[in-house]
């Protein structure tokens, strides 16, 4: 009987036995990768979608008050915090 040691090599491959596997690996890199990829985009799809409409409507804001904050800051303005600076 094996320890739990090498019982946990041989299924991970670090140690050769009847759970490593044989045989040629790149195809199964392929088919991992490509279904990870299907799988990724089915899953986050919309959430991304959703995500980035939202960040592109802060980007829009920001550019519109951008140039109401560079007008007023060489007047006076406001600092970061909204209150009024001085000097």
């Amino acid at each position: 009987m094996i320890s739990r040691v090498e019982w946990f090599q041989r299924i991970v491959g670090l140690k050769g036995g009847r759970f490593r596997q044989t045989g040629i690996t790149g195809g199964n890199i392929v088919v991992g990768t490509v279904l990870g990829i299907l799988s990724g985009k089915y899953i986050f799809e919309e959430p991304l979608q959703h995500y980035w409409a939202e960040k592109r409507a802060e980007e829009a804001a920001a550019a519109g008050d951008g140039a109401a904050l560079t007008s007023s800051s060489a007047t006076g303005g406001t600092n970061s915090n909204g209150a009024p600076t001085t000097g």
